[in-house]
Parts: structure tokens; sequence; C-alpha cells
């Protein structure tokens, strides 16, 4: 029997909803009305005039629509490549390990890592260099970042790729794959005929959420494009970016936002119309009935694309770590000559503070998120409110800064702009709907007849919830725990927009500081950020599997008991 009525639930759940959604609505308002001057004492002007005069929108424009669409062909491309080429091989068990490491380091970390990879003084060109190239200085012709863009292209292929397998790789259990592949060989096809025939056509539905997630992030993502994108032309979040702290310029900073928008509607429409014109394609090739045959030789090209993939991602973390304990590395050493503690120890105060605040909020984040998605469910699952999944997709649909900037102005009229809770909403509004889609499935699926059973032997709501569900749900609590803490973790513009300067987090000093500090300290910056989410994923594989060994030991019958039966 519920504890409260059921009225009272609803009014609550409405209340969870108004919370997630009200802010969208605030954010898109607060971004549109001064970009048409109907907020001349906060932002005077036309801002949409403005903005088409500004000689760097067009290229800005161009640059956003090149990095970000390559990046999610490519990402799409490696991840089809992937699961065709590596399913089902010994390659498979270990890449599947590799991969939640590389999603759960943050995006502004693992660019700094790439950084120190492929740069000119990188170790790319120190593993060549004097031997192979001749060099005995940095070369001036390689340039990282490129001014081309194929800097930031690479680095969004590298951190979304993993994020887009694993979206993929649990949905093959509903899709009954080697069950698919054995009817295929069995009627003559290739494997790869097999996937493009059978099995891609009934997955690819079932990722286009995630993959449309994924552009909208290409086509807006901020502090990946600062550290990898060239500085002219910037992409268009960078300039709006540039243009938002100026009040001169805050008008024409939100018709950008606005007209960033309208490019990310346009890119899903088109990503749409493709869509239809692959599976006209696609439909007459499965009725040809063709057979073809298999060519190892794509297979081995997949097979060496997603090793060089997983190649490039972990060596950017060892280098991060190896940098933040170097005293002395000289051009053209592979490694570094003199090691300290120092880059750590001496500067404490520059670390430790970012890193609490980091910490501080992360947790209160993971901590009301866990509880809004238990509530949401649970009212979900006692049949008071529908499944609404589409509506938690909305915030990562929606550019960060289109929301972001309506946001900032909203918080400047109400005078409430730097406060630490004002960071924590905004965070949780980008947080939640990655926990509520982890829990959604298991939460689901949890069989009723243990709360039956339970509730038959005389237990309540609370207890059935407290001792039955919440313990059988553990393993994926705890994955979403660690979601919630790598998101929140790598939360770089709404800290900065919301937090007014006033926080300073792991992810706001790594790339605010980038290029004026020291890079050991920028490489102590960034293992710090990465070691939160990647320490957050260690505790959420142990702590089940801990938890689980003490209630057995707990509920085993003791020695002296089973010789007194």
């Amino acid at each position: 029997m519920s504890v409260t009525s059921r009225w009272g639930q609803r009014v609550l759940a409405l209340c969870l909803i108004g919370l997630f959604l009200l802010p969208v609505i605030l954010g898109l308002g607060g971004t549109l009305l001064p970009a048409v001057g109907l907020t001349p004492e906060l932002a005077p002007g036309n801002g949409f005039a403005r903005i088409l005069a500004d000689p760097r929108f067009l290229p800005a424009l161009t640059f956003s629509v090149f990095t970000g669409i390559v990046s999610t062909v490519l990402i799409l491309a490696m991840t089809l490549l992937t699961l065709v080429c590596v399913h089902g091989t010994r390659w498979w068990s270990w890449m599947s390990a590799l991969m939640p490491p590389v999603l759960a380091v943050p995006h502004a970390a693992l660019a700094i890592g790439l950084i120190f990879l492929l740069a000119p003084s990188g170790e790319l060109v120190r593993l060549i260099s004097p031997a192979l190239s001749g060099w005995e200085r940095p070369p001036q012709s390689w340039v990282v970042p490129d001014s081309v863009g194929w800097s930031l292209i690479i680095g969004l292929v590298i951190k979304e790729t993993p994020f887009l397998l694993l979206a993929a790789v649990s949905q093959l259990s509903a899709l009954n794959v080697s069950a698919s592949l054995r009817i295929g060989r069995t009627l003559g096809y290739a494997p790869a005929r097999c996937w493009s025939r059978l099995i891609l056509p009934r997955l690819y539905p079932r990722i286009r959420l995630t993959l449309m997630i994924i552009l909208a992030f290409n086509l807006t993502v901020v502090d990946m494009a600062i550290l990898l994108g060239p500085g002219n032309p910037p992409t268009l979040a960078v300039l709006l970016m540039s243009l938002v702290n100026d009040p001169g310029s805050r008008a024409a900073a939100s018709a950008g936002a606005v007209l960033l928008g309208v490019l990310v509607a346009v890119c899903f429409f088109g990503m749409m119309a493709v869509e239809c014109v692959v599976a006209r394609v696609a439909a007459r090739r499965r009725q040809s009935g063709e057979r073809g045959h298999g060519m190892k030789l794509f297979r081995r090209l997949g097979m060496g694309a997603v090793v060089m993939i997983l190649i490039a991602s972990m060596s950017s973390l060892l280098l991060l770590l190896i940098w933040s304990f170097t005293r002395r590395w000289r051009f053209p050493d592979a490694l570094p000559s003199q090691w300290t503690l120092a880059n750590w120890t001496s500067r404490g105060d520059m670390l430790l503070q970012p890193a609490m605040t980091t910490l501080g909020i992360a947790v209160t984040v993971t901590v009301l998120s866990l509880l809004a998605a238990i509530i949401w469910l649970e009212f979900e699952r006692r049949a008071i409110v529908p499944r609404l999944d589409g509506i938690w997709f909305v915030p990562l649909l929606i550019p960060q800064v289109s929301l972001l900037f309506g946001w900032q102005a909203v918080a400047l009229w109400a005078g409430i702009d730097g406060q630490w809770w004002s960071v924590v909403y905004t965070h949780w509004l980008y947080t939640l709907p990655y926990v509520i889609l982890i829990l959604a499935v298991a939460w689901r699926e949890l069989a009723p007849q243990w709360g039956h059973a339970a509730q038959v032997l005389g237990a309540g709501y609370w207890r059935v919830l407290w001792h039955i569900r919440l313990p059988l749900l553990r393993r994926p609590l705890c994955q979403a725990s660690a979601v919630a803490v790598a998101v929140s973790v790598a939360q770089y513009l709404p800290t900065l927009l919301m937090g007014a300067g006033r926080h300073s987090t792991l992810a706001t000093e790594l790339v605010t500081s980038f290029g004026g500090v020291d890079r050991r300290v920028i490489a102590a910056l960034a293992v710090l950020q990465s070691l939160l989410p990647l320490m957050a994923f260690v505790l959420a594989l142990i702590y089940p599997v801990w938890r689980h060994a003490r209630v057995a030991r707990e509920t085993a019958p003791s020695p002296i008991r089973a010789l007194d039966r």
C-alpha cells in the first residue's frame, strides 16, 4: 500500500517533469528574446542583423558543418565496421573491456592527451625522430591543431565511437544476432552480407536517436573545439562563446545560438532524407539475392581501424600520466630524462580545490539524479505516469549554447547567477536522461514476483522497495551512478556560464588554463579529471561483487550449526 495518495503521487510526477522541462522552455525563450531585440536592457540591438554581418559567421558555420557531419559519418562507419569485422572474433572481448574506460574519460582530458600524442613535439613525432624522420627539432610543417579541422574530427571519432558502439551492442541481444548469422550463412551469404541484409536494417532504428545526439554534440561541441580546433576560423559554438560575455555582442550571440539550433534541426532532417535513400537502395539489394563473397582484406582493414582508435585513445591517456610526473623531457627523447612528484605536490592548491568542487557537484548531482529516476520509474511501474522516454532526450538534442545562453539570461534577470545550486541544477538536467535511460530497461524487466512474495509475508511498500527491488537492481544502479559522475565531471559549458566563474572545476580549469600554463600542470589536471569517472566505474564494478559475496557469507550456514544438525 502506498504511503501517499495517488493524487499526491501524480502531483509529484508533474513537479518532476516541470523541473526537467521548464528550464528547457525558459532556456529557449531566454535565447530567442534577446536575439530579436525584446530585452534591450540585457542585449540591445538586433542580434540577427549583427551576427549575419559578422565576417566570421559564415566561415565558422561552414567549419562547424564540415567537422560535425564528417565526424558523425566516420563514427557511424567505424561502429558498423567494428560490428561487421570484429563481432564474434577473439578481439571482441578485450575490445569490449577497453571501451568503457575510453568512454569514461572526459572530452577535455582526451583532447589534451591527443595533443600530447599528435602535436609537432608529441610522442608520435618523437618515436620516429631523429632516426627515421631526421628531425632534431619539432617540424614546422606539422601543425596540430590543423586549420582544416582534422584534429577535431579525429578527437570526436575517438571519443564518440565507443558511445555509439556500446549503444549498438546493448541492442544486439534483442536481435538474436547469432541466429541471423547462422541462417544467412546457411543460405550462402558472406558474413558481411548477413549483417547488411539481416541485422543492420533492424539495428539502425534502435540506435538512430543515439546517433542524432552524437550529431548534435559534434556540431555544437565547445571544449574539444577550443582545444583541438583552429582559432581562425573557430567553430560556430566557440565563436558564440567569445561573443556572449561582451554586453554589446550578447544579442548577436543569442541570434547565433538560435541559428545553431536551426542548423542542428536541418541536419536532422538531412539525416532522415539520407536514411530514406539508403533504405530504398538497401531494399533493392536485398531483393536481388546476390550472395557475394567474404573479403578478408576488408575484415582486416576494419580490425586495424578499430585497433588504431583504441591504441590512440589509450596512448593519449598514458601520455597524460607520463607528463604529470615529468620534470625534463627534451625533444626528440621518446621518454622523459628526469621524473618528479613536484607537479602534484607543489601545486596542491591548484589541483585540490577544483577537484573537491568537481567531486562535490558530481556526488550531489548523482544522488539527485538517482532519486528522481527511482521516483519516476516507480510511478511508471505503478501506472501513475505513462512511458515518456522521448522527453528525456530533449536537452541532449538541443545545442548546449542554445539553452545555456537563455538560462544565463534568466539567471541574470532573477539574480541567481553564480550560485552553487544553479550549477548543480544545470548538471542535473544533463545527467538525469542518462540515469533514467540506463535504469529503465532493468527496472521494467525486473520480475514482480519478488515484491509480491514479500507483500504476502506482510512487508509494506517501502520495505519491499528498500530490501527487495533496490538490492536486486544494485548492478544497474551502480552503473547509472558511474555514468552520472562521468557526465557531471565532463560538464564545461554549464559550469562556466551558470557558475559565472565562481566555481572552478577540473573541466573549466583544464580548458581555460590550456596554452597559458605549463603542460605538466595541464597533464596533472587532465589525469585528475580522468581519475574521478574511472574510479566511479571501478567502484561500480567492484561494489556489487563485494556486496554479493558479503551477503552470501552472512546467509551461509555456519559449520557448527551444520554439525549440530
